[in-house]
């Protein structure tokens, strides 16, 4: 199978290339920038802006599916869904000239009624992926996973204030990203479904935990310090880590995640 990978270059993106090429796919990754220094040799690049379209009719061509992996660094909505959205119509309206079978978009698991600028405007991606490939006659399937072991990563430094580290009560049900990659690639290759059972991880974790765990890893000694959650957002956090019960589930834990980034 062809296939182009948007937003191939993050972290997401990268690991999806590395696992589909692994799977023997042929693997294209949009960027808006140039094949980047140290690329891998087995996956091809193309270069286009989602917000214009430029790039996108040549990016497509030869593709049978599309894997939507694109993300914007922002937390207000009208900025990430005003993104998700333009970016969308453009992908969509360059699939269809190209002939492209699939839209798959990468979404969160127990997103919904979330009261999160970002997770808000992932709605949004998904309910305009919907309706943008139906009106192009295109297959789309919308994959919902839970959040990245990687993600403890992502709030350990931005969360960070010299050797202050906040640490937000969430409870997740993290996921590995080679499982996460490997089950968006089995649903590119499987009939278009409209929305494909939920991926997560094998065992719920609270985030205050992980972050002690990630940071007993790191060179340099750090606090942490609860950060309270609005209401609304903890009340949607809670809701939403009940809801899961009936998703496939990972088999990689947070640990042996852990084992892996010192090895």
């Amino acid at each position: 199978m062809r296939i182009l990978i948007v937003g191939g270059t993050g972290t997401a993106g990268r690991v999806i290339a590395r696992r589909g090429v692994e799977a023997g796919h042929s693997v294209r990754v949009l960027s808006r920038s140039p094949r980047p220094a140290g690329a891998r040799d087995d996956v091809e690049h193309a270069v286009g802006d989602l917000r214009t379209g430029q790039g996108l009719g040549a990016a497509m061509a030869g593709i049978d599916a599309v894997i939507d992996a694109s993300n914007v660094a922002t937390a207000f909505y009208r900025t990430a869904s005003r993104f998700f959205t333009e970016a969308t119509k453009q992908l969509v309206a360059a699939e269809r000239t190209a002939g492209v079978g699939h839209h798959v978009v990468l979404s969160i698991a127990g997103i919904d009624g979330v009261d999160s600028g970002y997770y808000r405007a992932k709605v949004d991606h998904e309910r305009v992926a919907r309706r943008e490939a139906e009106r192009a006659g295109i297959g789309h399937t919308v994959v919902r996973v839970s959040q990245f072991h990687d993600f403890v990563v992502l709030v350990f430094h931005r969360y960070r204030v010299g050797p202050i580290v906040l640490a937000p009560p969430l409870h997740l049900q993290p996921v590995h990203l080679d499982e996460v990659a490997d089950h968006l690639l089995t649903t590119t290759g499987e009939a278009p479904a409209g929305r494909a059972r939920d991926l997560i991880g094998p065992q719920p974790e609270e985030l205050p935990d992980m972050l002690r765990r990630y940071a007993a890893t790191q060179p340099d000694r750090v606090r942490l310090v609860g950060m309270p959650l609005p209401a609304g957002f903890r009340r949607a956090n809670e809701a939403g880590a009940l809801k899961l019960g009936d998703a496939l589930r990972g088999r990689l834990t947070f640990d042996e995640w852990l084992v892996e980034q010192s090895s």
